[in-house]
């Protein structure tokens, strides 16, 4: 154990510096570091949770002076240790050779490796006035309900997604600073969001130069995620009928779908297809979204939209048609919206708007259309955003196209006509 604690914490042996892709989220923790609150990190499996873990080392030792002997760090899922009291064990090791100091941070990767960790950290928290506790964790439902029952009101949670763009474009080379910067490299970043797209955003993807290795990572990632924090996580019995929902809930990505019809296609009961949707949705596979009602009732019982964390993985997993650029789009889109914590619905009446996004009191509407150079398309699009806004009573409209950039005034409305490149590499 003394060994493998040393292992775990190079900052001990002298100085350290963060050498990865710094990530945005970053800066939504760093006022929470002088707070007494647990923060905890979730999201898939390969996202960047350990590195974002060690990114907030750095800072500790570089920017706020902090002594790297007073931060321990814990890897829960290292498979040379015995999981039982890990976390106790791993502290009273640290105390005995490295700091003896009741005032310390502590770091604890992968937690759900660790069977009732949530009793571990309520004790350490509750009893340990000195300790500033962080974990990660790969299973939203399992961290927030266990988070949300023993550590109420004692607990940040700050989801992580796989690169967003300007994070792709850091990796690439291409830092964003200005609109004169941004038009100087507009087409490498045109190119840019074609590989984004295309491979998707997992950091190991994104920093491998191989082509086919980097689609042999992709596939690795899904039988990852799929087979230890679906299947094996939640002891489902019938793994080939999952994988049968998976791969039709892939080829069929921002369409409306129908749980009840989506059952009798697999043989499945309804109750059955919601649960295997929550289950994926709380490994960060798929998601769903629901209609925009404000009866709750009817978000759950119209159809429902579903998306997938990486478009990499959607287009190695599932069927890949020529048609789909709108749909991969939109998925880029969403993910997008969920990476800003935006609160995200569908709306439908007699025309369709991809998105509304809901920020406190406040509401936006937001189309995604990859070709406009057919006007009836065009017509079509425009028709189910003003539909929302007018509904909603919203001024403003986006719509998100592969290139063409315009505004707009219908009456009292205006819409905003914006590629999806330049979309996502401004702040929402």
């Amino acid at each position: 154990m003394k060994e493998l604690i040393y292992e775990w914490n190079p900052w001990w042996q002298g100085n350290y510096e963060f050498s990865g892709i710094k990530r945005e989220k970053l800066k939504e923790i760093v006022p929470w570091l002088d707070r007494k609150e647990i923060i905890s990190v979730i999201g898939v499996r390969r996202a960047g949770k350990t590195t974002l873990l060690y990114e907030i080392i750095s800072y500790l030792i570089n920017t706020k002076h902090t002594n790297p002997k007073s931060i321990f760090f814990i890897k829960a899922d290292d498979d040379r240790v015995d999981a039982e009291k890990l976390i106790d064990n791993s502290i009273d090791e640290y105390r005995k050779h490295v700091n003896p100091n009741p005032e310390f941070f502590l770091f604890v990767d992968e937690i759900q490796e660790i069977r009732e960790w949530q009793k571990t950290i309520k004790r350490i928290y509750d009893l340990n006035k000195g300790i500033k506790i962080f974990i990660s964790g790969s299973n939203s439902s399992m961290l927030k309900k266990e988070m949300g029952s023993l550590l109420a009101g004692r607990f940040a949670y700050f989801e992580i997604f796989p690169f967003s763009f300007r994070e792709f474009l850091s990796a690439k080379g291409i830092e964003i600073k200005d609109e004169p910067h941004v038009m100087k490299n507009r087409a490498h970043i045109r190119h840019s969001l074609s590989e984004y797209i295309s491979n998707g955003a997992f950091p190991e993807v994104v920093l491998e130069k191989k082509e086919s290795m980097k689609e042999e990572i992709i596939k690795f990632y899904f039988d990852s995620i799929f087979y230890r924090d679906v299947i094996k996580l939640n002891k489902i019995r019938n793994p080939a009928k999952m994988e049968k929902l998976v791969k039709y809930f892939l080829q069929n990505m921002a369409n409306l779908v129908s749980f009840s019809k989506v059952g009798k296609l697999l043989d499945l009961t309804t109750d059955s297809v919601s649960e295997y949707v929550k289950v994926l949705e709380d490994a960060y596979l798929l998601f769903s979204m629901n209609l925009f009602e404000f009866s709750y009732k009817k978000q759950i019982i119209n159809p429902k939209k579903i998306y997938c964390v990486d478009t990499g993985i959607r287009n190695r997993v599932g069927f890949n048609f020529s048609s789909d650029a709108g749909r991969l789009y939109e998925n880029i889109v969403y993910v997008n919206l969920r990476r800003k914590g935006k609160e995200v619905y569908y709306w439908k009446n007699k025309n369709e708007c991809d998105f509304i996004v809901k920020s406190g009191k406040d509401l936006g509407a937001i189309q995604v259309s990859f070709d406009l150079k057919n006007p009836s398309t065009k017509e079509r699009e425009l028709k189910g955003l003003l539909e929302a806004m007018a509904q909603f009573k919203i001024k403003k409209g986006i719509v998100i196209t592969e290139d063409y950039e315009s505004e707009e005034k219908h009456g009292a409305a205006k819409v905003n006509y914006i590629p999806l490149w330049r979309w996502l590499i401004e702040e929402i």
